[in-house]
């Protein structure tokens, strides 16, 4: 199985910073393509600057689909909600891990959050617990692009080709159930949010078959035929 590599981790390290930037308690499609810009120095972000993609830009269009609903505008973390009513919730997660472990603190949180069957019975999150990742996905593609290509690391190419994969094709129906749709309200994300990478990509006026091409030819390949339209495309 491929494994990411350092470059697509400080990828999404820096994603994280952008939707933190933004006020968002969730890491989305839309905050991968920021974070791939912003760091630059991959064949990912060469090719959105190469299509007139550059991160002031993609930030206020980001800004401009909060403002229309299409991603919520900023709100408050858990932290800071919690400490306006006394509440340190860096000290609660300190003594419980110094009480029960590390280990046994993040069971515990698994096992509270995890979806039953049908996506019933349990809270989709807890304050103790990071914001979701809401890109699984975009893993998935890149994952399965790997394994098509032979190779054994994920880079920012890959992720960002896993983006317009994700963009191009429906989501599994088992990711709409109840449970993600208590999550999506949890972080306040409209019920049918599918990731907001298509909408912002569309704005800045990148068209999704030409990146996926030169995508295709940053990795040294051929664009496969019917890569670039796919189904929901």
């Amino acid at each position: 199985m491929a494994q990411r590599s350092e470059h697509a981790d400080r990828v999404l390290d820096v994603a994280r910073e952008e939707a933190d930037r933004f006020g968002h308690r969730y890491l989305g499609s839309e905050h991968l393509v920021l974070g791939v810009l912003r760091d630059g120095g991959s064949g990912a972000s060469r090719v959105l600057e190469a299509h007139g993609v550059d991160l002031a830009d993609a930030r206020d269009e980001l800004g401009r689909l909060a403002d229309r609903g299409v991603v919520p505008g900023p709100r408050p973390s858990d932290a800071e909600l919690l400490g306006t009513l006394g509440i340190d919730l860096t000290a609660i997660r300190r003594t419980t891990e110094e009480s029960f472990g590390y280990t046994a603190l993040g069971w515990a949180i698994r096992e509270a959050t995890r979806a039953r069957r049908r996506g019933v019975g349990r809270v989709p999150r807890t304050p103790l617990r990071d914001p979701p990742m809401l890109i699984s996905q975009v893993l998935v593609h890149a994952g399965e692009l790997a394994r098509a290509l032979d190779l054994a690391v994920i880079g920012p190419e890959l992720l960002l080709l896993g983006v317009v994969q994700d963009i191009r094709t429906p989501w599994p129906r088992c990711m709409n159930n109840r449970w993600r749709r208590q999550l999506y309200a949890s972080v306040g994300l409209p019920e049918g949010y599918r990731g907001a990478a298509g909408p912002l990509l569309q704005a800045v006026g990148v068209d999704l078959d030409q990146l996926a091409r030169a995508l295709w030819r940053s990795l040294g390949r051929a664009c496969p035929s019917g890569a670039t339209r796919r189904a929901g495309g």
